[in-house]
């Protein structure tokens, strides 16, 4: 059963006192009957455009940088081979995900909590420039806050680029533990 796409008012407090907070406890401990096999798959992106995506960012790799240090027409031909690859992958990605509109279903969670950490992040870096503890307290605060609510829209509406969003979210999930080990560095450190 899944949360309802209709929502309560973004205004509300009913949309984050009982609707939001009960959307991540759905994504974070989804629920599955005990016979019910799921493989550890399901939700993933297809293997096919990750080797793509691969193949692509390779070729761009070899070939741009003879093409713009020597100008190279082999450059030219390799890299623009993987750009345009790259930019067919993600026009059919996006076209993809314009077909359906965004759904609560599919929040995309990693999202989310990079725009909730990156806030918190930002506020933290700031007042450690400033060389004040308060600094750092009342920006990771004011951070959150913008963090949260950039990462709510983030997280329903990037669901329009497509497959290419599954990625994103698993780089942004990845990447929260990056900044959490920067930000204990700034504090502690």
């Amino acid at each position: 059963m899944g949360i309802s796409n209709i929502p309560p008012k973004f205004l509300s407090l009913s949309f984050h006192a009982k609707f939001f907070p009960a959307l991540l406890w759905q994504r974070l401990h989804p629920k599955r009957k005990e016979d019910e096999y799921q493989s550890p798959f399901t939700n993933h992106l297809p293997m096919e455009f990750i080797i793509a995506i691969a193949i692509c960012g390779v070729l761009a790799a070899i070939g741009m940088p003879s093409a713009l240090s020597e100008g190279s027409i082999i450059g030219w031909l390799i890299g623009g081979i993987g750009i345009s690859g790259i930019l067919a992958l993600l026009i059919l990605s996006v076209k993809s995900g314009l077909e359906e509109p965004p759904s609560y279903n599919d929040f995309l969670m990693g999202i989310f909590f990079f725009f909730v950490f990156l806030g918190i992040s930002a506020g933290i870096f700031n007042g450690s420039l400033k060389h004040s503890q308060s600094s750092m307290v009342l920006g990771s605060l004011s951070g959150l806050f913008a963090g949260y609510v950039i990462g709510i829209f983030a997280g329903l509406y990037m669901q329009y680029l497509g497959w290419i969003a599954v990625l994103l979210n698993s780089i942004a999930g990845v990447s929260i533990i990056g900044m959490a080990i920067v930000d204990l560095v700034l504090l502690f450190g």
